[in-house]
């Protein structure tokens, strides 16, 4: 029996190729994770009930936390600094059908805007994130928030390993309003063994991934895997959820088949790294994992 080299390649962290051929590679990726979306739709982690319920759930904790009002310092800000008349440009009908609400009926849709960033090493907001459903205003909306004085949302040092998000706008009586929040929300992501010194939200993202399949290459079955005949790449799809005391649960992969699907859910399911759970305002909370890999399978003669 020839025995076989395994190897992970973290397609979304190579820093030695150029610009053009990264982009060339994730290109192929995409189109790859296309498929594997299209043909595994029969087995979805969450129910369609499962994942309203946990909207709605996930909404009520951040309107609690976040406490947004029109009379915040946020919604000041932004009633100087954004022409009211762009509010119109608010598309709720483009954000209701995008894939992240396609599961959330209509009665249960919370009509509110969040902006969602990390703070990097220097101190600097980054990695910006908004859908208002017109790609103008949202460009519009990070440039006005950039110049927002950032010791008025009160950061702690640690929140730096999170990522914040503040609501800005809301729908309320047919109309869009500036409702900005009181408070920033801050999830953290669970910190695993050896990633104590992470200093930044991607970093923490980076070494959790890292980590993981670290753990996968030196205990994987290779008898196993080669009796599955495959050679190449290979894409699979992680998914888990790490729980309020740091442990893995319901481990549930995506593979090219049974066996490897089964190997890959046996070591997650056995990598009792975790040091301290994920976090939403310093408060422990369930983390869903979710991403893709590939595994490159090679002979060794």
């Amino acid at each position: 029996m020839k025995s076989i080299l395994l190897f992970i390649l973290i397609l979304f962290s190579i820093t030695n190729y150029s610009q053009t051929q990264k982009d060339s590679l994730n290109k192929v990726v995409h189109e790859r994770i296309k498929d594997i979306q299209a043909t595994q739709s029969d087995n979805p982690y969450f129910t369609k009930q499962e994942i309203e319920n946990e909207y709605i759930n996930e909404n009520n904790t951040f309107q609690s936390l976040a406490q947004p009002s029109e009379n915040s310092p946020l919604s000041d800000y932004f009633k100087i600094y954004l022409e009211t008349e762009l509010l119109k440009k608010i598309n709720f009908s483009t954000i209701k059908s995008s894939y992240l609400f396609k599961d959330i009926s209509n009665n249960k849709f919370n009509y509110s805007i969040r902006l969602t960033f990390e703070i990097n090493k220097k101190n600097k907001a980054t990695n910006f994130h908004i859908n208002t459903g017109n790609k103008e205003l949202d460009r519009k909306v990070i440039e006005v928030f950039k110049k927002y004085p950032l010791e008025k949302l009160a950061l702690k040092e640690n929140d730096k390993l999170g990522k914040i998000s503040i609501q800005l706008f809301t729908r309320e009586d047919k109309k869009n309003i500036i409702k900005a929040s009181t408070f920033p929300v801050v999830d953290q992501l669970p910190v695993i063994k050896g990633c104590e010194n992470a200093k930044v939200n991607w970093e923490l993202n980076n070494c959790l991934y890292a980590k993981l399949y670290q753990y996968i290459l030196e205990n994987i079955s290779l008898k196993n895997i080669n009796n599955q005949n495959l050679r190449g790449e290979i894409i699979i799809r992680p998914r888990f959820l790490i729980n309020t005391d740091g442990k893995i649960t319901g481990v549930n992969s995506i593979a090219p088949n049974k066996v490897i699907k089964d190997e890959i859910d046996r070591l997650i399911e056995s990598f009792d790294q975790v040091e301290i759970p994920g976090k939403r305002n310093d408060k422990p909370k369930n983390t869903y994992c979710d991403t893709y890999r590939t595994i490159t399978i090679v002979n060794i003669k």
